[in-house]
């Protein structure tokens, strides 16, 4: 019987020509993140259930994937994890001697049972690279994330990124300006958090399906367009009076904004948004998303905020904890659709032909020094006619050919072939050697 062979939706292969730039884009996240400090940690793909839900609001626990295992003891379900922020705090209460403050990188995938939308970089399995630092309560920690984000936006050439900035006590205290209770504001902040996706008239619409006043909608959508600014939020001031906590979040954001610049982000990328909700019920403080304008259907491609009260669900005390989440995928579809640029198959930057039976023995040699220099070299495994191995080099995208003639090698010469910019040169053999770099990279 012949097994048709299928991907189930939402999942896909990922070959050469995926994979190169994606081991570039994390190579690139790496370096950012260990030159904040940050170390690696890994967690297990699986759960038990009763760690995860609960965690993400009513919408994120019906898209966990929940796993079918022989075993009836509900304590003992097991899931797919959802994110790596759950998995984190679940490994912060298991190990309480951890010196504090850890910061900690993750790059493992995730699944969710969500609708697959490839052309904004969502599938129902993915990779997700998180920052977290545990255990700091300031306003720096926040800084630092922001910050890090910026960094790695201008790092991978993402031009006019914008960072959306909020505070979840904030948006507390305009539902209750609005003249509705705490209980509402998991509703609201639900509805609101879909502001991209479905407008304004559908946010409105939404709040009204799940009970909340026409007036009190009506309400929040007022207090949420107010025309307000970092360094400019005497309006918004003046409709909190009274309120000390909402007055104490916007002191905190306008003190996360100065670290934020003072850490070197320029202001224009820096944005005081009241629309920012950030849909995961265990956000505590400050949330941020980063954006970018010129592609308003990617959503965002990096984002996440405080959330000091999720460790303390498994270790009985709360630790202040802040950190973002790096969307891959989407970032990895924007910089297809800013930055289209030709597909590699290979990371192969040279090919040192095999066509001369005499310089046989030369060639692997200065195939393996090549390497030993860094180069990532080729050699034709199966040898053939000098035209048949430029055609594999054409087909696989490696850009230079190196041929060893017998006449010049005599002289210590060879010929690098320039398959992309097109034309050839003659090299001496130790002046490429000396300097690979110069004819390679």
């Amino acid at each position: 019987m012949t097994i048709q062979p299928r991907l189930y939706n939402g999942t896909r292969d990922l070959l050469p020509q995926d994979m190169l730039p994606k081991e570039d884009v994390l190579a690139q996240f790496r370096a950012s993140f260990q030159l904040y400090g940050f170390a690696p940690v890994e967690t297990p793909a699986m759960e038990y259930l009763e760690i995860l839900t609960g965690k993400y609001g009513d919408e994120g626990n019906q898209l966990i994937y929940r796993l079918d295992y022989r075993n009836e003891d509900p304590a003992r379900r097991l899931a797919l994890r959802y994110d790596l922020t759950v998995p984190l705090a679940r490994l912060v209460a298991m190990h309480p001697d951890m010196p504090l403050p850890f910061k900690r990188y993750q790059l493992q995938p995730v699944w969710r049972a969500d609708r697959p939308q490839p052309h904004q970089g969502r599938y129902r399995e993915f990779m997700q690279c998180d920052i977290d630092t545990v255990g700091a309560q300031g306003r720096a920690a926040d800084a630092e994330i922001v910050a890090l984000c910026a960094d790695l936006m201008r790092r991978l050439e993402l031009p006019g990124f914008v960072i959306r900035i909020n505070h979840r006590q904030l948006l507390a205290a305009l539902v209750e300006q609005a003249g509705l209770g705490p209980e509402s504001e998991a509703t609201v902040c639900g509805a609101v958090d879909k502001l991209d996706k479905i407008g304004a008239d559908g946010v409105r619409r939404e709040m009204l399906a799940h009970g909340i006043p026409v007036a009190a909608a009506d309400a929040v959508q007022e207090l949420l367009n107010l025309p307000v600014q970092f360094g400019d939020t005497q309006l918004l001031q003046d409709r909190l009076q009274g309120h000390e906590a909402g007055l104490k979040a916007l002191a905190e954001l306008e003190e996360l904004h100065r670290l934020v610049l003072g850490l070197g982000v320029p202001a224009e990328h820096v944005k005081l948004d009241l629309t920012l909700a950030r849909g995961l019920s265990y956000y505590t403080g400050p949330i941020f998303e980063t954006v970018l304008p010129s592609l308003p259907h990617m959503g965002s491609l990096m984002g996440g905020g405080r959330y000091d009260g999720l460790i303390g669900m498994f270790l009985g005390r709360d630790i202040p904890a802040v950190g973002a989440t790096l969307g891959l995928d989407r970032i990895l579809t924007a910089l297809a659709q800013l930055k289209p640029h030709a597909q590699r198959s290979t990371p192969t930057r040279v090919l040192v032909a095999r066509a001369f039976s005499e310089t046989d023995t030369q060639a692997l040699a200065l195939a393996g020094r090549l390497r030993q220099a860094g180069i990532p070299t080729e050699i034709p495994l199966d040898g053939g006619k000098l035209k048949k191995q430029l055609s594999y080099a054409d087909r696989k995208g490696i850009p230079h050919v190196v041929v060893l003639g017998p006449d010049e090698w005599a002289t210590g010469q060879v010929q690098v072939k320039h398959m992309q910019a097109g034309g050839q040169e003659a090299a001496d053999v130790e002046a490429l050697l000396a300097a690979p770099a110069r004819f390679f990279l």
